[in-house]
């Protein structure tokens, strides 16, 4: 099955939107998945590279997560469709 390429809108908050020099991001890329995008976006801005996202892996570094759909997650595995909210934020525990 041949995946089309769809336009996701990632929001950035904190580290990723300064190295990013902006807020939001938006890719054109046949995903299926949160792994398939975050490769996207690190193609699509390399400044991810390291602090954020591991180019090695293709897949974000211990302290960030994505919220995709209001729920917060870590699996690369997770199903994207057309529509998904997808917002990258640094995980922060506190009291």
């Amino acid at each position: 099955m041949t995946v089309e390429a769809t336009r996701y809108a990632v929001e950035l908050y904190g580290l990723p939107a300064l190295l990013a020099g902006k807020r939001r991001i938006e890719i054109d890329a046949a995903v299926e998945t949160l792994g398939d995008l975050a490769r996207a976006l690190l193609q699509a801005c390399p400044q991810l590279a390291g602090p954020v996202i591991d180019p090695e892996l293709g897949w974000l570094q211990r302290g960030y997560v994505f919220v995709v759909n209001a729920r917060f997650t870590r699996e690369p595995t997770t199903p994207l469709s057309p529509g998904s909210e997808v917002l990258l934020v640094a995980a922060q525990a506190g009291g």
